[in-house]
């Protein structure tokens, strides 16, 4: 049991050191999440956030401001899909 908590721990370290080396270490949990989900995937929306089983605790509004969040601090962009025009496709800001 001890080694598993100190391995967590050593994920907690090296997931800080990440989230400071994208400068993200000034925001929310679901800030930071939901950064992390656009980024490593494509085609990604607010409905497929709200989606995922990992967001579930989340509610759609406070998934929402996170992304309102994130765009307006032009860390993640929006664009009109395509194919349905109701809809935004989030994708990282490089």
């Amino acid at each position: 049991m001890k080694k598993a908590v100190s391995r967590l721990f050593q994920l907690r370290k090296a997931l800080d050191e990440c989230e400071k080396e994208f400068g993200l270490s000034g925001y929310s949990e679901v800030e930071k999440a939901v950064f992390s989900f656009i980024s490593s995937n494509s085609n990604v929306t607010i409905t497929s956030i709200k989606n995922d089983p990992y967001f579930s605790k989340y509610s759609l509004s406070t998934i929402k401001r996170a992304v309102l969040f994130l765009t307006s601090n032009n860390i993640v962009r929006a664009d009109q899909s395509t194919l349905d025009k109701r809809e935004m496709i989030l994708s990282f800001q490089k």
